[in-house]
């Protein structure tokens, strides 16, 4: 089963396909329900991620239409972020700018 990943945005969308095969495909198209189905439509059922934003809702619907797999995640609730770090390297620049 292919992998889907979309960041649905008002007007436009950036989509990028992770096919079964390891080929990726990416595209940016208009965020219309004409444009999923031309795109996805003819597609095999896949596993679509999108972000919870204001388009999600109409956007999951209309993927689900399209027989796909739709998994809508809220980032408030992701624990891994919370937990990563950020490293500072500490090299001669750094040292010599602190102080």
């Amino acid at each position: 089963m292919d992998s889907i990943g979309i960041d649905v945005h008002k007007n436009n969308s950036q989509v990028c396909i992770l096919t079964e095969e390891g080929e990726l495909i990416e595209k940016r198209m208009r965020t219309t329900r004409a444009r999923f189905a031309a795109v996805l439509g003819g597609r095999e059922r896949a596993r679509v991620l999108i972000e919870a934003s204001t388009e999600s809702e109409w956007v999951a619907r209309c993927l689900e239409e399209l027989e796909h797999e739709v998994v809508v995640a809220d980032p408030n609730f992701a624990a891994m972020y919370a937990t990563r770090s950020r490293r500072v390297k500490d090299g001669p620049a750094r040292r010599a700018n602190a102080g």
